[in-house]
């Protein structure tokens, strides 16, 4: 074929485009009338309204696609494989294992806690105490090819010291490590500061000094895992951004903000999670702006998928979350990007979840082709418009923490504690009432599995020894005299004191907290008393007459009474109770439930009460206002329906069968 042949002419010239005004038209004739905007609105619990369709005029008045103004976000991410193992030596081995398979970056959790242990306090995550833990944690990984990243909070200064005194006065790996210090977000979910303030304020000073490359963090994730929702979340990770600058001298701000990394969460809300990935870049060059710094100095965005919606009822569906919040950290631009295990909620991973969540990352690259195309999210209409609305909304939650004098004032003010809390209350009333569903917990449950008993043990930790050794420190100079210290044989323990001297609890803690885990201690609660008695719980669906609507209410109620581990057994249908009572026995259930429709209700009630009522407890699938009372008198106990707080009622149920609540 010759070039002549192959035609060039544009596509469909021949169809006339659809204007948004004629669009519109045939939405409003659909819809009889009704205004589509407030039909089809989506105004989700995150605060952010959507329409039903975005054209390209939407993008006309964008700001952040003006000329000379874009969002850049890296092509490539680094996949940082989070290491579980509590002993240096085998946390070194399984971090050589995912290296091997091509893991890019490792995240080491290390965290110390002077408040409860012996000694000198405790040590949770990987058991790193002194300078030749440190060695063994390390040895044989090649740090000129490896990020580290380590989760070590309040303890980063003596992590990084450790790390100066291994590294013995060579920089050449300095910018292979990176720390997840945040003070600020420590008062937050402690109610206090780490140290005096004084103090605190001349650590991240030392902090900004050291040749390491991301010193300064911003845990936007740990709100979202309290709550929050996304607009909170970024709102929430700029402030703690802009509290560093404040708090280094004008002439070392350029310093610390190119030490200033942010951990945000990779929520359940794809596109909505996109857009926020994106306008974190966007709104990290107001703040510099707003400092008179460089604009261009980058930001390292790194993201971990949620721990918020992850479930221990039907687990394998964490691997299915996990997925869709990879594949929106990727499109958003995140640099770095953790996926936890499925099983990372209950148990330690296994070679099987570990492997699973590193190839999430593995098929994004290398089969989805996500690296392939840069800045994925640029030009979709509805991407653009939520990265806007998102931006404008978290910049306006940034003002607010702001005009109370900065995130530490804004926490001791209790302002947000207050606001996340809300936001936790919304989630959680939606979750009680399905408009937010968590498939396997709240809808759709996996009756049959059989919940661990140990479900929520507290993390592990041990104590911290100390040793002969009596270093001394200097706070003006207290990495210096860290590092010294441990070159000299001292231990953690030996010095925690100098880093983490948690001051008196003036505010409210915010608390990470799972979703799911209400739901699961219903299930424990229902698997007790199966255990006790040496039977299962059980219910019994009665249909009964209009079979579309007995059907559809069976299915309801399956769903509903399988959350709390009830085992439901349904039944093809009957003509009446009477029919019913031939086939099941009063004793073979512990609960009965009446589905059928709300016009047939009037004339089953009094005989299924009398039938099915001795010792159980009777449900009715509906909520027919105008009997409600009778059909009580008549000893129906509760009612099921869509709306209805799912968790209450099934507690409810739970307590007239005498289940106990732990």
């Amino acid at each position: 074929m010759s070039d002549s042949d192959i035609k060039t002419d544009p596509l469909f010239t021949e169809f006339e485009p659809a204007s948004t005004e004629k669009w519109e038209d045939v939405l409003t004739r659909d819809l009889k009338g009704a205004d589509y905007k407030k039909k089809l609105a989506w105004n989700s619990i995150e605060g952010i309204e959507v329409l039903p369709f975005y054209r390209k005029e939407d993008l006309e008045n964008l700001p952040h696609l003006a000329e000379g103004v874009g969002i850049n976000t890296p092509s490539k991410w680094q996949f940082c494989e989070p290491i579980d193992k509590a002993d240096p030596a085998e946390a070194n081995a399984a971090a050589k294992q995912a290296l091997e398979n091509g893991t890019d970056a490792l995240w080491f959790r290390i965290r110390f806690d002077p408040d409860e242990g012996m000694l000198g306090g405790d040590v949770s995550g990987i058991r790193v105490q002194d300078l030749d833990d440190m060695k063994t944690l390390l040895d044989g990984i090649d740090l000129k090819t490896t990020q580290v990243v380590f989760d070590s909070g309040v303890g980063s200064p003596g992590v990084l010291a450790l790390i100066h005194a291994m590294m013995d006065g060579s920089d050449d790996i300095a910018e292979s490590f990176s720390f997840l210090f945040d003070p600020f977000t420590y008062i937050a979910g402690h109610g206090r500061l780490s140290l005096p303030e004084n103090q605190l304020i001349s650590v991240i000073n030392q902090m900004v000094d050291s040749p390491m490359s991301d010193t300064l963090a911003a845990d936007g994730a740990f709100y979202h895992n309290c709550g929050a929702t996304i607009i909170q979340e970024l709102g929430i990770a700029l402030s703690i951004a802009s509290e560093y600058l404040a708090n280094v001298p004008e002439d070392k701000r350029e310093q610390a903000a190119k030490k200033i990394w942010m951990h945000l969460s990779a929520g359940s809300l794809y596109f909505p999670e996109i857009a926020k990935f994106r306008a974190a870049r966007l709104l990290w060059t107001r703040v510099l702006d707003g400092y008179n710094l460089d604009s261009d100095i980058p930001l390292t965005v790194h993201t971990s998928t949620s721990m918020w919606n992850k479930s221990i009822a039907d687990p394998h569906n964490n691997m299915l979350r996990a997925t869709t919040e990879a594949t929106s950290a990727a499109v958003g631009g995140a640099n770095r990007i953790t996926i936890h295990p499925y099983n990372t909620t209950f148990e330690a991973s296994d070679t099987f979840s570990r492997r699973i969540a590193r190839n999430v990352s593995h098929i994004l690259d290398e089969e989805s082709h996500l690296t392939a195309v840069d800045n994925p999210g640029d030009g979709s209409y509805y991407v653009e418009v939520l990265t806007d609305e998102i931006a404008k909304k978290a910049w306006e939650f940034f003002q607010l923490i702001e005009k109370q004098g900065g995130f530490q004032k804004a926490v001791e003010a209790d302002i947000i504690q207050v606001e996340v809390g809300k936001s936790r209350k919304a989630k959680e009333e939606a979750l009680n009432t399905r408009e937010l569903v968590l498939t396997g917990v709240n809808n759709y449950p996996d009756a049959d599995q059989e919940l661990p008993d140990n479900l929520f043990q507290s993390t592990p930790a041990d104590s911290l020894p100390q040793t002969d050794s009596e270093p001394e420190i200097d706070d003006d100079h207290l990495i210096d005299s860290l590092i010294d210290a441990f070159k000299n044989g001292a231990s953690v323990g030996d010095v925690i004191s100098s880093f983490l001297t948690p001051q008196k609890q003036l505010n409210t803690a915010l608390k990470t907290y799972r979703a799911a885990k209400p739901f699961e201690e219903l299930r424990l609660r229902t698997q007790s008393l199966a255990k006790s008695r040496g039977k299962e719980v059980s219910a019994h669906l009665i249909p009964i007459g209009n079979k579309r609507m007995r059907k559809a209410r069976a299915t309801f109620s399956q769903n509903y009474l399988g959350c709390a581990g009830f085992q439901v057994k349904n039944h093809l249908g009957f003509d009446s109770v009477e029919e019913a009572a031939k086939d099941i026995s009063i004793d073979e259930a512990d609960i009965f439930v009446l589905c059928s429709s709300d016009e047939e209700y009037p004339e089953l009630v009094e005989d299924f009460c009398e039938t099915f009522g001795d010792e159980s407890v009777l449900i009715l699938a509906g909520y027919p206002k105008d009997h409600l009372e009778s059909f009580k008198e008549a000893g129906i106990d509760l009612f099921i329906y869509s709306g209805s707080n799912i968790l209450e009622t099934l507690s409810e149920v739970q307590d007239k069968l005498g289940i106990d609540s732990e």
